[in-house]
């Protein structure tokens, strides 16, 4: 095997490992029903950044992505459909891009009509540093009173009417659907 062909199958086994994965396995560094992390994150308008207690009272989902992995990509299109599917009142959809480029963010964004909360976490500061995650895309449930109920590592098919009743139910405190 030739040099260029060594370097390309190397490429695709760490990006396989490290990328974006349809792995099941978790590989953040939290624990349900712990509060979830005081984490700040950058607006892609380049305002000041949020707090995710700014959503407190609201059952977030929080989507962890990139631009650069497929299944993230193949994934956005079904989190619109669940945010227009959610009353804005007691859910929050929420998406954390982690590109160093904004405005291809933006860009992919408008292109695929996502219009829920976006932020962007260049360097991985906030997915790779605090929380611990190395896959993408992951999805983290956050109960309204700030505690971690779940974690989705892996894209899935969110806007099925059974996710819908899992979130509804939990709102409601029942997370016996999410385990």
């Amino acid at each position: 095997m030739n040099r260029a062909w060594q370097w390309i199958v190397t490429l695709i086994v760490i990006v396989g490992l490290f990328g974006c994965s349809q792995s099941q396995q978790p590989t953040d560094n939290l624990k349900l029903g712990e509060p979830f992390p005081a984490i700040s994150m950058q607006r892609l308008d380049g305002a000041n950044a949020d707090s995710i207690k700014s959503y407190q009272g609201k059952l977030v989902v929080l989507n962890i992505w990139a631009t650069w992995c497929e299944p993230c990509r193949r994934e956005m299109p079904n989190l619109q459909q669940l945010s227009d599917s959610l009353d804005f009142e007691r859910f929050a959809v929420i998406g954390l891009a982690q590109d160093e480029d904004d405005h291809l963010v933006r860009e992919y964004l408008i292109d695929k009509d996502v219009q829920f909360a976006s932020y962007i976490d260049s360097g991985g500061v906030i997915a790779t540093d605090q929380l611990g995650i190395q896959l993408f895309p992951y999805t983290l449930l956050i109960a309204p009173d700030g505690r971690l109920i779940q974690r989705i590592p892996g894209p899935r098919e969110w806007q099925r009417q059974e996710v819908i009743d899992l979130l509804e139910n939990a709102f409601a405190g029942d997370y016996a659907g999410l385990q």
